[in-house]
């Protein structure tokens, strides 16, 4: 069904292959505007490589700039947060919510492209309930649970998740968006003080930190949100920076959560009939 309205989307760099795959798919006519950071810098070249047109605007626009949209039409706006936040959940938490609070009531739906990284006891819907009348939409698996993390999202929830660990013990997942900027989620930003601690490059760091913990495979979840031959060439070159052997999970990516989260964020917008 056609929507009228606006949608605010919050993203994570790791999930925002999922956002584009249901934008590109979503047939209705839409205005989306994509707030011009740094963090845009890579869902930029894959809307443009889609063909999925969007206008650039301030990052101040996309909290303050929805009196010059015509709520007739369906309105798509997206803020892309730096993708090195997944590894301070507290940080995380604190920037989301601040983000939700800065939105409040100006828009008919938010959407939160994110797991909960970390944050077990965390319900974002809930919890916005008490600050704006906005409802606020987060990944949900098969289960009904929220998704832990961008790997939940890509196996559809907590349930096939802890089918995906019995299958595949002490094995590091990599998603497509996760192999593809492996060098900046294990990255230097993310290691430099602890390699700086025990002597180490953060590079040298990274290996030892996964032979330490007991990892040799890295396990690739092909979920086809990105072009087979560019997915095996970017987990193979995680798998080997991180001085591991490469494996695949067969038979557990499912598109259930992707699907459901925009139908039940753009499903919360008014009919374009009324």
């Amino acid at each position: 069904m056609d929507k009228k309205g606006v949608m605010c989307v919050i993203a994570c760099p790791l999930l925002e292959n999922e956002l584009i795959h249901s934008l590109h798919t979503d047939a209705q006519s839409k205005r989306i505007l994509l707030a011009d950071t740094g963090p845009a810098a890579s869902i930029r070249r894959k809307l443009d490589a889609k063909g999925v047109p969007y206008e650039l605007i301030a990052e101040d626009e996309f909290f303050t700039g929805r009196d010059g949209l015509d709520r007739s039409e369906y309105n798509i706006l997206i803020l892309m947060n730096p993708l090195g936040l997944h590894s301070k959940p507290a940080v995380l938490k604190e920037t989301v919510e601040s983000q939700i609070v800065r939105i409040g009531n100006s828009c008919d739906s938010i959407a939160l492209y994110y797991g909960l990284c970390g944050n077990s006891l965390w319900n974002p819907s809930e919890w916005a309930k008490s600050v704006i009348d906005v409802p606020v939409h987060i990944f949900h698996g098969c289960d009904g649970h929220i998704c832990d993390d961008c790997v939940g999202v890509a196996v559809s929830g907590t349930a096939n998740y802890m089918k995906l660990l019995k299958k595949h013990t002490g094995q590091l997942f990599l998603i497509p968006a996760m192999a593809e900027n492996w060098s900046e989620f294990f990255g230097e930003d993310v290691s430099k003080d602890a390699a700086e601690m025990v002597g180490m490059e953060p590079a040298e760091y990274i290996k030892w930190f996964f032979q330490l913990c007991g990892y040799k495979y890295a396990c690739g979840i092909d979920t086809g949100l990105m072009d087979h031959d560019r997915f095996e060439y970017f987990t193979k070159d995680a798998a080997d920076h991180l001085g591991l052997e490469l494996t695949s999970a067969e038979g557990f990516a499912n598109m259930y959560s992707t699907d459901r989260m925009y139908e039940e964020c753009k499903g919360a917008l008014p009919d374009r009939s009324l």
